[in-house]
C-alpha cells in the first residue's frame, strides 16, 4: 500500500471537492425556477449545499497549506478503488432506475447490493437493515414531510 503526505491529500481532496462544487453550480442554475411567496424554492437547498461544501472545502486547503509537515496517510489499494467504482456506479444506476421503478424497489437493490459489495454476507443485515433504513425513510418523507415518494 503506497502513502501520501497528508498536506497534499488534503489539497487533492479540497480542490476535488471544489471542481464538484462548480460542475453542481452549473447544473443548479439549470433548476426552473418560478416565482413563489418563499425564498426556499427547488434550488435553495442544493446552493445551500454548494455553498457550505465550498467553504469546508477551501478550510481544508487553507489548513493544508498552513501546516509545516503532514503525517503520512495510506492510499487505498486497487481492490478498494475498484469496489469504490462499483459502488459509484452503482449509484448513478439508483439514480436512473428511481423513477422507473420507484423508490421501494431500488432502494432495496441498492443497500442490498451495497451491503453485499462491501463484505457484508449476514442474512439478517441483508434484509432487516434495508427494511428498517427505507421504511424510516419512507414514512420520514409521506407522513412527516408530506412528500411524495415515487
Amino acid at each position: 500500500m503506497s502513502q501520501i503526505d497528508e498536506r497534499r491529500s488534503d489539497t487533492v481532496i479540497g480542490m476535488g471537492l471544489l471542481a464538484f462544487c462548480v460542475f453542481a453550480a452549473w447544473r443548479t442554475l439549470k433548476v426552473k425556477v418560478q416565482a413563489g411567496s418563499t425564498i426556499a424554492g427547488p434550488s435553495f437547498l442544493p446552493w445551500l449545499m454548494i455553498v457550505a461544501i465550498s467553504i469546508l472545502s477551501i478550510v481544508m486547503i487553507l489548513r493544508a497549506m498552513r501546516r509545516e509537515h503532514g503525517a503520512t496517510v495510506s492510499v487505498p489499494d486497487r481492490a478498494a478503488l475498484v469496489k469504490i467504482a462499483i459502488f459509484v456506479a452503482l449509484l448513478v444506476a439508483y439514480a436512473a432506475a428511481f423513477m422507473p421503478l420507484g423508490y421501494l424497489v431500488s432502494t432495496a437493490a441498492v443497500v442490498i447490493a451495497g451491503l453485499w459489495l462491501f463484505g457484508e454476507r449476514r442474512i439478517l443485515m441483508l434484509t432487516l437493515f434495508p427494511v428498517a433504513l427505507i421504511g424510516t425513510v419512507y414514512l420520514g418523507f409521506t407522513e412527516v414531510l408530506k412528500v411524495w415518494l415515487p
